[in-house]
């Protein structure tokens, strides 16, 4: 399976879930950076998309906007399982169990066997832009049509930014 496969399964299972979309093409763009510097989206309702397996087994997919982090103890505590039984893809593993670049993946699952969840940080009142298989193609759709047809969840899975009462929070 390619990329444009992954692309082209995405697309016609959006279609087919006859949810409104739109297709934005650009220049290739890999990473939040990437994205703040060449592309037009409002940055706030950037989502990137990060795969883990987990050791016991299954596939985690954590959609959550582009200058968040994960923690990882929380990600745990959804996911009700102990911190060490999640492991992020490698570059090579993002290739050969989901088919596609690391900076491609989107909240779409197009394997068996896989968990989708979005950050609740996300703003559920607009459109968001992710991922859709193709470093040069960017979804643009209401997240919660997005958490449906993907038969997501919400849950706060991110760090806190660090406070003036406790700095080292995060």
């Amino acid at each position: 399976m390619t990329e444009l496969t992954v692309y082209a399964q995405i697309l016609a299972f959006l279609q087919a879930q006859e949810v409104p979309f739109t297709i934005h093409e650009h220049d290739e763009s890999r990473t939040f950076n990437d994205a703040k510097e060449a592309l037009p989206f409002p940055l706030e309702r950037l989502l990137k998309t990060v795969a883990f397996r987990l050791k016991t087994a299954g596939w985690i997919l954590v959609a959550l906007r582009g200058q968040d982090r994960i923690d990882y103890k929380r990600l745990a505590r959804v996911l009700g399982v102990k911190r060490n039984e999640i492991v992020q893809l490698s570059p090579d593993e993002v290739k050969s169990v989901l088919h596609v670049e690391s900076g491609s993946v989107g909240p779409v699952p197009t394997v068996p066997n896989i968990q989708v969840l979005f950050d609740s940080h996300v703003s559920r009142t607009e459109t968001v832009f992710t991922g859709v298989g193709r470093p040069d193609r960017t979804l643009e759709i209401k997240l919660d049509d997005l958490v449906r047809v993907a038969q997501g969840r919400m849950a706060s899975v991110v760090q806190e930014p660090p406070t003036s009462e406790n700095p080292h929070t995060g």
